[in-house]
Formats: structure tokens, C-alpha cells, sequence
């Protein structure tokens, strides 16, 4: 393993590291206040992107991206961690590489220019594993009628659409819908759920098969998994970087709170979680890059930085624990506004059968 980036990596997220300081960082307060950006400031920081020449460099070549290759892609997504914006290089849910048809169209394509945006709509209120979900899909006709509950991570927008798993009699299928169509209902209490009502998508909204969309987009999954645990990263490094400019500036009782040892504690843990994680994350991009995607340093990847990104906001929460709740100080607020909780519980799920089955499959072959 070459454990040094080249020139041109450095360069490309030196140049990110100034969009991320000098554009997104002081975004975000209001950000949080307002719960999200608007329409003009989300194109403004896209346009930057865009000039950078950075929009849709980890999209592969053969969908009209830039075709990064993935150890230079996870350096370019730690980076962009360490900001609290809900901000991407236009990268594309993999489920999405599966349109066919007209779909290319109306749902890839604008996707990849940055001009419309899927939010995936799978986990449910009360249940984040497949076998769990009650959300259906029944056939009728030639359209599927949709019925059940779903979490959403933010609001879409008219132009935006969703990505539905629903279980029709074949299996899980994915279904794409517009936030505006009948039957279609968008609740904020607190979270976002997703309501529908007898909605009808047609049977060319189905991407791929029923059955088989917990398989969609296969081949750029694991690389996806990869990158989104190297963002995982960058925003764990933030929340320490934050820690330890609290920590040294803080006082409590008298003394700066870097003078106390359960304090040192914490930082000298978060530190050592985050470089254990950083270290599996290269090293997997690396082999991916060397002898293609693998499932199994995917899932660890996304199961370790998963963990450790929990336990560096729990770490984090206690040094910040002095003031008191506050927006200011709200460090779960900060991780809800990138990396929501669901989300997180899913893809943690998702990653332990897959370690588990990739193990006992060994052991019975063995």
C-alpha cells in the first residue's frame, strides 16, 4: 500500500478545504436556525463546486462523471465532512445508475447535472430493516398502489423526487414518485415523514425488477459505502476540532477544562477512534482501486465509522456538557443536519448482516 497521496489528490482538497472555510462554514449557524438552505444558496455554493471544476468528479466515467478514482474521492469527502451543510460533489445514490429508458431522462441525468435531487424513502417510523417495513406495493392495472409511512431525512423541493421501497408479492421494489402526485402527503413533526395514500406510481417508475432493489446500483455500492464512511470521518474530525478548541478555552470551577484528566480522556480516545476508522477507510479505497469493489471492506468500513461516529459525538457531547443545551453547543443537532440517525442505524444494520453472512459463509465452506 502507497501510504502517500499525490500531488494532485493534495491539490484538489487544499481547493475544497477553502470552499469549505471560506463558503460553507459561515452558512452555518443560520443553517441550523432555519433548519435548511435556500433554493438560491444551495445553487450559489453548487455554482462554486461547479467552477472548481469538482461537480461530478466521483460520478464514474461511464455515467459522464469525472471518474475520480476512490482513494482521492474519500479524501475529497473527509474534507467535505467537516462542514455541517447538507453539501455533495453531485454524487448519485447507486440505486439511481439502475434507470432505464426515459428514466435516463427525466431522473438521471437532471440528477447528475444538480438540477433535481432523490431522497431515498426506506426506513419507516418504527422499523429500519427490510424484513420489517409495512409500507406495500400493490399491482393494479398497470400501476402499483402505494400505501404506508416512510422517514425522510429533509423536505423536497417540486423539483426533487423520491425513491420508495415498498414490498409488492414479487418483493421490495423501488419506486420512483414525485413529492407532488396524488396520494402523496409530507408531514414535519419534529422529523419528516412521508405519507402515502393510495398513491399510484406506473409500472415504468420501477426501477429495475420488484424483488430486487435492495441490489440496485450492486457494482457502485460498496465504493459509495466507502466514500460516505470517509465523510464520516471528516465530520468526526470536526467534532474534535471543536472539542479540543472548547476544551482550551472553557472554564469550569476555576480551571480550563483541558487541565482536567477525564477531559484529556475523552480527546485521546476520540482521537485514536478516528484514526483507527480513517486508516480502514484508505486502506479498503485502496484495494478497491487496486482489485475492484468488495461488499465485505465496504460494510467494515461503514460499520466502523458508523460506530466510531456515534462514539465521537457521545465523547464530544460530554466535554461541551459545561454550558448546558444551546443551539451554539448542540452537538447532535450538528450530526441530525448531515448524518440522520436513521440513516446511521440502517446502514449499520445493513453492514453487521453482511459482515455476518460473509463470515459464516467462510466457516461453512471451511
Amino acid at each position: 500500500m502507497d501510504f502517500e497521496f499525490s500531488p494532485d489528490a493534495l491539490m484538489l482538497r487544499d481547493m475544497l478545504r477553502r470552499f469549505v472555510e471560506d463558503e460553507a462554514k459561515p452558512m452555518e449557524m443560520k443553517f441550523f436556525s432555519t433548519r435548511a438552505l435556500e433554493d438560491n444558496e444551495r445553487a450559489r455554493l453548487r455554482t462554486v463546486i461547479e467552477q472548481m471544476g469538482l461537480w461530478g468528479i466521483t460520478v464514474p466515467e461511464k455515467f459522464g462523471g469525472g471518474g475520480l478514482d476512490l482513494v482521492t474521492a474519500c479524501l475529497l469527502h473527509e474534507e467535505l465532512g467537516k462542514t455541517f451543510l447538507p453539501i455533495d460533489l453531485g454524487d448519485v445514490p447507486p440505486m439511481l445508475y439502475a434507470c432505464q429508458g426515459d428514466q435516463i431522462e427525466k431522473f438521471l441525468k437532471p440528477t447528475l447535472a444538480g438540477k433535481r435531487h432523490p431522497y431515498l424513502a426506506a426506513c419507516e417510523p418504527n422499523a429500519f430493516k427490510p424484513e420489517d417495513w409495512k409500507t406495500t406495493a400493490t399491482p393494479q392495472d398497470q400501476v402499483y398502489v402505494l400505501d404506508g409511512k416512510k422517514t425522510l431525512f429533509a423536505v423536497p423541493s417540486a423539483q426533487d423526487f423520491l425513491i420508495v421501497l415498498a414490498k409488492a408479492p414479487a418483493g421490495i421494489g423501488a419506486f420512483i414518485v414525485e413529492p407532488n402526485q396524488g396520494g402523496v402527503r409530507i408531514v414535519e413533526n419534529g422529523g419528516v415523514t412521508l405519507h402515502l395514500e393510495g398513491c399510484q406510481a406506473e409500472a415504468k417508475s420501477l426501477l429495475g425488477e420488484c424483488g430486487q432493489a435492495l441490489r440496485l446500483g450492486s457494482d457502485e455500492a460498496p465504493g459509495s459505502c466507502i466514500q460516505l464512511g470517509a465523510r464520516y470521518i471528516g465530520l468526526a474530525q470536526r467534532l474534535l476540532d471543536m472539542s479540543i478548541e472548547y476544551a482550551k478555552s472553557w472554564t469550569a470551577l476555576g480551571a480550563l477544562l483541558m487541565e482536567r484528566r477525564a477531559i484529556q480522556n475523552m480527546l485521546a480516545e476520540m482521537q485514536v477512534q478516528i484514526e483507527s476508522a480513517r486508516w480502514l477507510v484508505y486502506h479498503a479505497a485502496w484495494l478497491a482501486d487496486k482489485e475492484g469493489p468488495s461488499y465485505l471492506a465496504a460494510a467494515e468500513v461503514r460499520l466502523s465509522t458508523g460506530e466510531m461516529l456515534r462514539r465521537v459525538t457521545d465523547l464530544a457531547t460530554l466535554v461541551y456538557g459545561g454550558p448546558g443545551p444551546s443551539q451554539e453547543f448542540d452537538i447532535n443537532r450538528y450530526l441530525c443536519s448531515t448524518v440522520p440517525p436513521q440513516a446511521l442505524e440502517l446502514g449499520l444494520e445493513c453492514a453487521r448482516t453482511t459482515i455476518a453472512a460473509s463470515l459464516l459463509a467462510v466457516s461453512e465452506g471451511g
